[in-house]
């Protein structure tokens, strides 16, 4: 592991000053290249998966050995006949919740008969103000606080927006110790506030489809503070080894494209391993917010590559048919930060987006599926557009639906991180890492509640949680194991939602 050098140190923390009260700002993540491998489309034919030389890779170590832990046992509901044996001021004080708790339907039980299918989509940089902040019945809004107090209107966002500042740093700005008031002190909002912008339901009116006709979530948490990359961990691992950043221009090691374990050079900050005290002490710095502090006493450099249990280790021992379909850029691509994965046979299941097409035509849409698109398609703000963006989503949903899968399939589709864009709830603040603030959450399939605003606290370790209680695994991490899993947004009894086969929109022609 390497300290910090001072002047990267001093200019990495411009963002410091804008909770120390001098503005500044962070230096921001470097533009994601367009370069990457692109995704296909339902007609696109399968672009070849990356290879490497077995006999170029290092030795592998076996993934950590399956325990007893490594299988979840749910225990059966509470039953009528248990009420007697709780204390009267219990069943008499709270009645009607003991009722409730006592022999509640088998949800999951159902679950496991009804969904043999989960697609867990990850799309780029938004938060749920940003995009339905204006939707009917759900906690938006149209106006946001800034740092010296005013209230100020949500403009309407263009298809193609500026990107602002989302590190972990500016997302511990932005928050403010839960005031949400901070947004614009973070770099792309100094000079134009254009962390303030918002969406109309004309502008992505197939996100807004989706959400009249399925399950919205509108307290649905990005893990952690940003950015994408540490995001991304939390999507596979609900946790990130410690790191909290992407690399930098200058960690890139021999450069890029960014190569994780595939380059020793590389770097990445992170938290030290930390004491409990020292934990409590950071945890109160990032409260304040006093960002200088907590990264000079509790950050280091070290490399990118780690080895920690993720979910699709779970599967694979399982024999539980899985798949990352992976067409992002390069910071998305943290299957290379897994060595085991990286230069083993898991590997094998790491193929580009134009795979799942194919294999929804042929029906084998594996037990589980999360499903990366490339950077064109990511809505990421300074990418295509979000109209190109929801125009890709509305392909591959047509997709899944257009098959006999999807009757018992469901698809979770999000947004990796903030983006940098306002948002007005404020996140819990579990632990040192987040929760980050909120990301939009569609819950799309035949079982999900019709029309149904889902106002339970989630974040990415949720669905993680969801797909664990459904195919009988044990947590990986302490979030998941502490997370509410998604099982009431479904309705199991309810007569199956039809397919929503959508067509798509005719977006804006590029600004000059």
């Amino acid at each position: 592991m390497r300290r910090r050098s001072t002047g990267l140190l001093l200019a990495f923390l411009l963002v410091a000053g804008a909770c120390q009260g001098d503005g500044g700002s962070e230096n921001t993540p470097s533009r994601q290249s367009n370069t990457e491998q692109e995704d296909g489309d339902p007609a696109g034919t399968t672009a070849a998966p990356a290879t490497s030389d077995p006999n170029d890779m290092a030795p592998v170590k076996d993934p950590e050995e399956e325990t007893a832990e490594d299988t979840l046992v749910i225990p059966p509901p509470y039953t009528q006949d248990q009420a007697p044996q709780l204390p009267e001021f219990i069943r008499e004080g709270i009645a009607e919740q003991v009722q409730a708790e006592l022999s509640p339907p088998d949800t999951l039980a159902l679950a496991r008969e009804k969904i043999k299918h989960v697609v867990f989509i990850v799309k780029e940089n938004r938060t749920f103000d940003h995009m339905f902040g204006r939707f009917p019945g759900a906690e938006g809004a149209t106006e946001g606080m800034t740092c010296d107090g005013r209230v100020i209107p949500l403009r309407r966002a263009e298809d193609v927006t500026e990107s602002v500042d989302h590190s972990f740093l500016a997302g511990l700005v932005a928050v403010n110790g839960g005031q949400m008031n901070c947004f614009d002190r973070v770099r792309g909002s100094e000079t134009a506030p254009d962390s303030y912008v918002q969406y109309h339901e004309q502008d992505i009116p197939n996100y807004w489809r989706y959400a009249k006709e399925f399950t919205l979530g509108d307290r649905f948490f990005s893990s952690v503070y940003g950015p994408t990359t540490v995001e991304h961990l939390w999507v596979i691992a609900a946790q990130s080894d410690r790191f909290v950043d992407l690399q930098r221009p200058e960690q890139a090691g021999t450069g890029e494209p960014r190569e994780f374990c595939e380059d020793d050079a590389e770097l990445m900050w992170s938290f030290g391993k930390l004491t409990g005290s020292e934990e409590n002490a950071a945890y109160r710095l990032e409260e304040i917010p006093a960002v200088l502090e907590l990264v000079n006493r509790y950050w280091i450099e070290r490399p990118p590559c780690t080895d920690i249990k993720i979910l699709p280790d779970l599967l694979e021992k399982r024999d539980i048919p899985w798949k990352y379909y992976f067409s992002g850029a390069g910071p998305m691509h943290v299957m290379k930060m897994i060595r085991h994965v990286r230069f083993g046979p898991m590997w094998d299941k790491v193929v580009p987006v134009s795979s799942l097409y194919e294999d929804v035509r042929a029906e084998r849409l594996p037990s589980v599926s999360w499903v990366i698109p490339a950077w064109q398609h990511s809505d990421h703000p300074e990418a295509n557009g979000i109209c190109a963006g929801e125009n890709w989503t509305v392909r591959t949903l047509n997709a899944i639906m257009d098959s006999p899968q999807w009757k018992n399939t469901a698809v979770f589709l999000t947004w990796d991180d903030y983006g940098g864009f306002y948002d007005h709830v404020a996140p819990p603040h579990v632990d040192l890492y987040g929760m980050g603030p909120r990301v939009p959450m569609l819950l799309i399939s035949p079982w999900a509640r019709r029309g149904y605003i889902d106002h339970q606290t989630y974040d990415f370790s949720s669905v993680l949680r969801t797909i664990e209680e459904i195919f009988g695994l044990a947590p990986l991490a302490q979030r998941d194991s502490r997370a509410t899993d998604m099982l009431g947004a479904f309705d199991f009894d309810q007569e199956p939602l039809d397919p929503l086969i959508l067509n798509q929109t005719q977006c804006p022609e590029p600004a000059d």
